[in-house]
Order: C-alpha cells, then sequence, then structure tokens
C-alpha cells in the first residue's frame, strides 16, 4: 500500500478533490502554445532563402534548425522543470514567452551564422522548454478524467503554430519578396517576417499575466528533495523507460518532417515557399486539430477500459497507422504528398498529446514536470541533431534525385517499428491513475 507523506507546513487540497475546469486559463496556455511553436517554426519554410542570404552551408543550416533549439531543450529542460515542480510556474511562463520573442526579433537582425545561432538558441530556451509549465498549470485547473479533453485545446493550439509557422512563415515571405518596401525598406524578406513575428509574440506575453498560480493536486511528496525524486523515477523506470523509447523512436519521422520539408518541396517537387507555404501550414493545422479531438477524447474514454495503461491504447494504434504514411516524401505528385503527410501528422498528434495526458494522469503532481522535461529533451534532440546525422549518414544509401525523400521514407519505417514495440511494453508496465493511488492510501502527517 503507498503512504502519502505530507508536509506539516503544507495545506493543499484532498486527492479527490473536485474543481471546476478553469477554461479562461486553458484558452490563455492553448495562446501560449500557439505563440511558442510559431516562432519555432517559423524558419522552417524559409530555410533556403536564409541559407542563400547569409551563404550558409547544408551543414550550418542543420546546426541552426536543429542544435540551436536542441540544445536549450538538452541543458535546461529538467532544471526548469524541477523549477515547475516547486516554485511558481505562472512567473516562470511569462520569463519564458519573453525569452522567445526576444530570440525571434534577434533573428532578423542576425548577420552571420554565429548571430543567427545565438538568436535562435534564445528562442529556443523558451519555447523548446515551456511544455512542461503549461501541462503542470492545465492538469491543476481540471479534473483527471477531464485532462484529455482539455489537453485537446493545448494540442490544437501547437499545431495551429507549427501550421501558422509555414503559412504565416511562407505566405508573409512570398508577399514581402513582391512588395519589398511594404513594411522595412532594405530589409530580407525573411528577416522582415522574423521582425514581424516576433514583435506578434511580444504583444502575447501580456496576457500571461492576468494568470493566477492554481493550486496544487494530487500531490504524493510535498517538495522532494533530489534524492527522494530520484527513487520516485527509479520506481517507475519500466514504464518511463518504454514510454521514452517510444518516444525516441517516434519522434524521428515527425523531427525529419519538420527538418527537411521545405528542402523536399524545392528539391524534389520544384516549389517555393510562396507555392507551398499556405498549403502546407493547411495540412498541418488539419491534422493538428482532427488529431487533437481524437487524442482528447479517446485518452479520456480509454481510461475507462479495465486493462493496464488503457490511457496509451490510442498512441499505440495511431503509432501502428503511422508506419506506412511515412512514405509521403516519395508520393509521385504534391496531393499525394499533401494526403500522406496528413495521416503522418495526425498519427503524431494523437501519440504526443496521448503521451502527455499518460504522465498527467499516472503520475504524481512533483513528478509531471520533470518527466514531460524528459520526453521534451527526447524529442528536441531526436528531432534536432540526432535526426540530421541520421539522415545524412543515411543520405549516402540513396542516389539520385529522390535521395532525400527515400532516406526520409526508410527513416520512418523503422523508427515506427522500434516505437510501435516501445508502447507496447509501457503499457504493460504502467502504473495505476495517480488519484486513485492517493485516494486509497492512508496519510501521514
Amino acid at each position: 500500500m503507498t503512504t502519502v507523506e505530507v508536509a506539516d507546513d503544507v495545506v493543499g487540497p484532498p486527492p479527490g478533490a473536485f474543481r471546476k475546469t478553469k477554461w479562461s486559463v486553458v484558452w490563455l496556455l492553448t495562446l501560449t502554445i500557439f505563440s511558442a511553436l510559431t516562432v519555432g517554426g517559423l524558419l522552417a519554410p524559409i530555410q533556403e532563402a536564409v541559407k542563400l542570404d547569409l551563404g550558409l552551408s547544408d551543414f550550418q543550416l542543420a546546426m541552426i534548425i536543429g542544435s540551436a533549439t536542441a540544445i536549450p531543450a538538452a541543458i535546461l529542460s529538467l532544471p526548469i522543470a524541477w523549477m515547475v515542480d516547486h516554485h511558481t510556474r505562472t512567473r516562470l511562463l511569462v520569463i519564458l514567452a519573453a525569452f522567445w520573442a526576444i530570440g525571434t526579433i534577434g533573428t532578423a537582425f542576425a548577420q552571420d551564422f554565429y548571430g543567427l545561432f545565438a538568436a535562435r538558441l534564445i528562442s529556443g530556451v523558451g519555447a523548446a522548454t515551456a511544455f512542461p509549465v503549461l501541462v503542470s498549470i492545465l492538469a491543476d485547473v481540471c479534473m483527471p478524467e477531464k485532462r484529455g479533453r482539455s489537453m485537446l485545446l493545448i494540442s490544437i493550439g501547437a499545431w495551429a503554430g507549427v501550421a501558422a509557422a509555414f503559412a504565416i512563415g511562407g505566405t508573409l515571405f512570398g508577399w514581402l519578396e513582391a512588395n519589398p518596401s511594404a513594411f522595412v525598406a532594405g530589409m530580407p524578406a525573411w528577416r522582415e517576417a522574423h521582425l514581424i513575428v516576433g514583435i506578434g509574440a511580444a504583444i502575447l506575453v501580456l496576457p500571461l499575466f492576468l494568470i493566477r498560480e492554481p493550486a496544487r493536486h494530487e500531490v504524493e511528496q510535498a517538495n522532494p528533495g533530489f534524492k527522494q525524486a530520484l527513487k520516485s523515477f527509479w520506481k517507475r523506470r519500466a514504464f518511463l523507460g518504454w514510454l521514452y523509447v517510444g518516444n525516441f523512436a517516434g519522434g524521428f519521422a515527425e523531427g525529419a518532417a519538420a527538418l527537411w520539408l521545405g528542402s523536399v518541396l524545392v528539391r524534389q517537387y520544384g516549389q517555393s515557399p510562396g507555392e507551398f507555404g499556405g498549403w502546407v501550414g493547411l495540412v498541418i493545422l488539419a491534422s493538428g486539430v482532427v488529431g487533437s479531438i481524437i487524442g482528447g477524447f479517446t485518452a479520456d474514454i480509454s481510461q475507462k477500459l479495465k486493462m493496464r495503461g488503457a490511457i496509451l491504447l490510442p498512441a499505440l494504434i495511431a503509432t501502428a497507422l503511422s508506419i506506412p504514411a511515412s512514405a509521403y516524401p516519395i508520393m509521385p505528385n504534391v496531393t499525394l504528398f499533401a494526403w500522406v503527410l496528413f495521416a503522418l501528422l495526425l498519427g503524431g498528434t494523437i501519440v504526443n498529446l496521448v503521451n502527455s495526458a499518460a504522465i498527467a494522469v499516472l503520475l504524481p503532481n512533483e513528478e509531471r514536470a520533470t518527466s514531460l522535461a524528459a520526453l521534451a529533451i527526447i524529442g528536441k534532440i531526436v528531432g534536432g541533431p540526432v535526426t540530421a546525422g541520421v539522415i545524412a549518414t543515411m543520405a549516402v544509401l540513396f542516389k539520385g534525385p529522390t535521395g532525400l525523400g527515400m532516406t526520409l521514407t526508410w527513416l520512418g519505417v523503422i523508427t515506427g517499428v522500434i516505437s510501435l514495440i516501445g508502447y507496447v511494453l509501457a503499457m504493460r508496465y504502467a502504473p495505476p491513475p495517480a488519484a486513485q493511488v492517493l485516494a486509497d492510501a492512508p496519510v501521514e502527517a
């Protein structure tokens, strides 16, 4: 039997305490993740123009679009997550949002590889580490059985941000190229796009001051020390380990799409950012909205099934369906490319939402942000330098004009199978929901 230790100076609500969902907070968090993902992906549709303007090599471009955001995630995600689990989350969120706004504005004025890398690094400090903060706050403003549906909005906001990055980045870039004096005379279109979006992101920091710090629910150990936290993670090592394997492997296909989607369309299909920015943004938005709805409702519904780790069942199914969709970059025309890409991103949206919902439901409050940060680190490292390195290595096996597409396809299929195995075993070792464990456990003062 689990015993819940509550410190004498910590007064919090009981584990099963009802709280009405604060939808105003959910909507503000949705707007925040939208801003973070918009600035984070803004460079993707116009990276070829940046490369040409600054004279970057493919290696330098890979560093900019991959490592510059992966480094903050790798170094800072866990320390920030520790702060999330032990300090005021709303104040931390304001600081992180300010970072990604400043970094995006700074990108507009970068003059070389090093300046651009530094600006992207600053932006990445906020955008790459904010998600655990958002989920931690979200989990405390709604009941466990409604977290999938509440997280649905956060997921839609995230995918809307990714879509906006392509739609705004590509479309705005094309319009600014055609109207060079519309905003800042003499400034290249890619710089103007970053400046405009960066100013918008700075404005969106202001509503965050309206969010009040919510009370923490489902606390197993109040303010645990580092040693206690390590013991708790070790106790759940089988579940978290296989969940991370599933997330690690599954992140390759999405990471590859995020990094090289624009390049594939330019090199293999002869499209320009102005041509593909709008429809790619629509594909990303549609898959994000539909996938979020499916993932949010199925995550809540699956909790009612009488099987271990049932909340992860939608992620398992979505992973299996995503494997054949890895063939999107070898489709014979742009129309099929778009539909198969939609299927891949749909599955990825469901998986990512269910992963986060599972952690928010199965783990106690003081472990959520750190566990989500570990997922974020894996996602950023896999989606950035690891994917770039693996693709560079595999590319020697596939020559010709469709070589990049073949490389991305095989990478997605192989890692998809590994991800499927990871989720099967994560379900097998999943713990019972934290609210259930804490409600049944005696309390020691």
